[in-house]
């Protein structure tokens, strides 16, 4: 959308000059200097005009704004953009999303999301100015346009960011119960955008976004040059990540499951990384979709199962004593006729028991699976002696019955229950309420998503088994494990036992 303005505008020219601290300053000596020269008549012409002129010319900047574009998001930022660009000021936009929207989507249902992201938006205004702009988007996302300003850098939008995070800290309230949300942001200053469009500063402040949730959850990142390389080349190059995945760049990393009883390593979850020779540690959400458009998640899948059990082979040889690896499979490798089979060659090729691989699938690949081959292939790799976790437990809708017909061992409790968990009674009770049917189903549980000691306690307490997050150990590359395991081992020598509640 182009302007036929010029930058210089001497309506904004003066709005600006008469919002500064500075000139404000010095209109009582100016305005004694005009009563002494010109006596109460001058006076008083200036007091009365100096008003009027301010609210005429603000009356006709917004007649502007409100005329010549409709009301929507980008057309916001594109009035603001032009408008900090004419008072030689500053602005900033930025794209905020709720973290795991699709599970709260799912829990709730469309209406339940809509009462979320309403009362997201009213706590997202109350913590910015009035000049400040909040639009509800689409699929939990948020855009916000901050009003022109003297001066703004990037530590300022950054603080400004966390405040944001800080704000919706609280739970929310929704259908006579609280959620828990955290929000990743992606946030450009107007000093990165050429030109006064302001659909280069909403995409720059999407691309931001995109690698705040390569390091999401609760990520803020800002917009750099490098990040546009960064999204177009690991979303558009097919043949990069195919021979990455050829000549081992994507491999498993391990993320620690610790016992609560005696603070033990119980055993390691497999997680694909792309490990970049030039741009970094790539997470699965990178590279992920294309390898599905490709069909090509088998591949994966045998890369870090064979990984998994190459690394329970090495954690033996060094007699570290690690029980278990955890490997996840999709849903299309779920449907694969010759995947037990598959697995069976794996086993016997590292001479690794069953009972040590813990094949994790989401739970709502089981409670939607009418699929017989999906059915069949979880219930074989079961009686081969595999455990069975259940994984982001409370998001879908198991039934028991389902639950029993997969053989499952392990209820992989989903994060969205644990956070706050130490604090919030209700979260307390939802972990409780699991437990106890777990207890009764002789199932074992491993809380996700532990960030705080304080949760891994309250866990503890409740009488969850196993906790798994990054409070606890963050997913490392098999060659960092080993230092891990023992400086681990060597601060629980003599755990406290935590005792049930």
């Amino acid at each position: 959308m182009q302007s036929s303005e010029p930058d210089f505008n001497f309506r904004a020219v003066v709005l600006s000059l008469l919002s500064d601290k500075h000139v404000l300053l010095t209109l009582p000596p100016i305005a004694l200097i005009a009563a002494w020269l010109g006596g109460q008549t001058v006076l008083l012409v200036f007091a009365v005009s100096l008003p009027l002129l301010v609210v005429g010319l603000k009356h006709l900047e917004q007649k502007v704004n409100i005329d010549v574009y409709p009301d929507t998001f980008e057309t916001s930022v594109h009035d603001t953009l032009l408008a900090a660009r004419r008072q030689l000021r500053r602005t900033a936009c930025m794209i905020i999303e709720i973290d795991d929207f699709d599970t709260v989507l799912d829990r709730h249902g469309q209406t339940g999301a809509d009462r979320l992201q309403k009362a997201v938006a009213e706590k997202l205004k109350d913590h910015l100015r009035q000049e400040d702009k909040v639009v509800a988007l689409a699929n939990g996302q948020f855009g916000v346009v901050l009003g022109p300003v003297r001066k703004l850098g990037t530590d300022d939008a950054l603080e400004m960011a966390k405040r944001l995070q800080n704000a919706l800290d609280a739970p929310l309230s929704l259908e006579s119960t609280f959620v828990y949300i955290s929000i990743s942001i992606g946030l450009c200053l107007d000093t990165f955008v050429q030109g006064h469009r302001g659909s280069d500063l909403t995409e720059a402040a999407g691309v931001a976004l995109l690698d705040a949730r390569r390091h999401g959850p609760a990520a803020i990142r800002a917009y750099s040059p490098e990040l546009q390389y960064f999204v177009t080349n690991t979303q558009d190059n097919h043949l990069e990540i195919l021979r990455a995945l050829e000549n081992g760049e994507i491999r498993a990393w391990f993320q620690p499951q610790i016992s609560t009883d005696t603070g033990e390593v119980r055993g390691f979850e497999a997680l694909a990384r792309w490990e970049h020779p030039t741009r970094g540690i790539i997470p699965p959400c990178d590279f992920l979709p294309a390898l599905q458009n490709m069909g090509k998640t088998q591949v994966l899948g045998a890369k870090i199962l064979r990984d998994a059990l190459q690394a329970l082979q090495q954690w033996d040889q060094m007699g570290l004593g690690i029980a278990q690896v955890g490997v996840n499979f999709s849903q299309e490798e779920l449907r694969d006729p010759n995947l037990v089979d598959r697995v069976q060659f794996e086993l016997d090729t590292f001479g690794i028991e069953a009972k040590r691989l813990a094949i994790e699938v989401l739970e709502t690949v089981v409670s939607s699976s009418p699929d017989d081959t999906v059915t069949r292939n979880i219930r074989r790799m079961a009686e081969l002696g595999c455990y069975i976790d259940l994984d982001d437990f409370g998001t879908g809708h198991t039934s028991i019955a389902s639950i029993r017909r997969f053989a499952v061992k392990r209820l992989k409790i989903d994060r969205s229950f644990v956070t706050k968990v130490d604090c919030d009674s209700e979260q307390q009770r939802m972990v409780n309420a699991i437990q106890l049917m777990a207890e009764q189903l002789n199932l074992e549980t491993l809380a996700e998503g532990v960030e705080t000691a304080g949760e891994h306690t309250m866990l503890a307490q409740l009488g969850c088994q196993y906790v798994q997050g990054f409070g606890l150990g963050r997913p490392m590359p098999l060659c960092d494990t080993f230092a891990w395991i023992e400086d681990h081992l060597a601060r629980v020598q003599t755990p406290p036992k935590i005792g049930r509640a």
